[in-house]
């Protein structure tokens, strides 16, 4: 017969209580060091320099301690093509889609996934055009709020009190009604320099130059190739006349004010959607990092006060 003492069960207890507590460190530093891999699935809508650039600044943004696995693809203007990454797309497991550009989530958002498998977009400029849901999708858009960019115009361009705003109607009537109630608290005045064809342009030019100090060019389907956007400027500068733009090929091209991306910071901005969705389990949208550039030679020229600029 086995008789325990006191002593004896109090150290067997100590002992126990020691295992317990080393298992435990145990598995808590396994989970630090090799927590379970992430897939990752990122569909980029063209292989154009600034996809590309968004998706080096994702693929070096991602939280190091993120055990996963990242697969590319690459969407091609083919129907065909689309359909089957789809179904590559669902025959795996994925934790999360990213999608870089608005065909890449249109493609994304059209698919019926699982209630695990997370979804994140970066650089779509109206995701709420694409993505029809009640909650916000998660991720970086290309859009910067209209009072915001009224207020950089006006701090840049401090002279400035007449901004004609370029636009189809179609497409942005909304953005002219956000620019006029913001304007006011800027001191500004949109005048809707409204247009429903390519052909209408150079009507509403003449009718309206006269009358403004800077036509204010936004994103827009019908006014947006690149010849549209030489020909306004050179209009414009003619009636001594600044444009204010989006990119810098508006700059290169003679805008005196533009607003620009630069496509690896929106990556990592993108990436710390990434990790707040994997770390949290929740995800919300931002507003895109961005810079501003005034051509100071043009601003000269016309004779216009400005702030900053290259």
């Amino acid at each position: 017969m086995i008789v325990f003492t006191k002593k004896t069960v109090f150290s067997t207890t100590i002992k126990k209580a020691a295992f317990f507590l080393l298992a435990f460190m145990l598995f808590s530093l396994q989970g630090v060091s090799y927590s379970e891999e992430k897939t990752i699935a990122v569909i980029v809508s063209k292989k154009i320099k600034p996809y590309m650039q968004v998706l080096k600044g994702i693929e070096k943004g991602i939280d190091k301690n993120i055990s996963h696995d990242m697969d590319i693809f690459f969407l091609s203007p083919k129907n065909n093509q689309q359909d089957k990454i789809k179904s590559t797309l669902l025959k795996k497991e994925y934790d999360l889609f990213l999608a870089i550009g608005p065909e890449a989530s249109t493609l994304i958002w059209s698919m019926n996934t699982t209630d695990t498998q997370g979804k994140i977009f970066s650089a779509v400029l109206d995701p709420h055009q694409i993505i029809s849901s009640r909650n916000p999708a998660c991720g970086v858009s290309l859009k910067i709020p209209v009072n915001t960019q009224l207020k950089e115009i006006n701090s840049a361009l401090p002279g400035i009190k007449n901004i004609g705003l370029l636009f189809d109607q179609k497409y942005n009537h909304t953005f002219f009604k956000k620019a006029v109630l913001s304007s006011k608290d800027n001191g500004l005045t949109v005048i809707p320099l409204g247009v429903s064809s390519k052909k209408d342009i150079p009507r509403i030019l003449k009718e309206n130059l006269n009358r403004i100090d800077c036509v204010w060019m936004i994103p827009d389907q019908t006014v947006i190739s690149e010849k549209i956007v030489q020909y306004v400027i050179k209009q414009s500068l003619y009636q001594k006349k600044g444009v204010i733009g989006y990119n810098s090929f508006f700059i290169r091209s003679g805008a005196v004010f533009a607003f620009k991306f630069d496509y690896s910071k929106i990556g990592n901005q993108t990436a710390g959607r990434v990790n707040a969705y994997f770390k949290e389990g929740q995800c919300t949208p931002v507003v895109p990092i961005f810079d501003k550039t005034i051509n100071v030679k043009i601003a000269r020229t016309l004779g216009m006060q400005a702030r900053g600029g290259e």
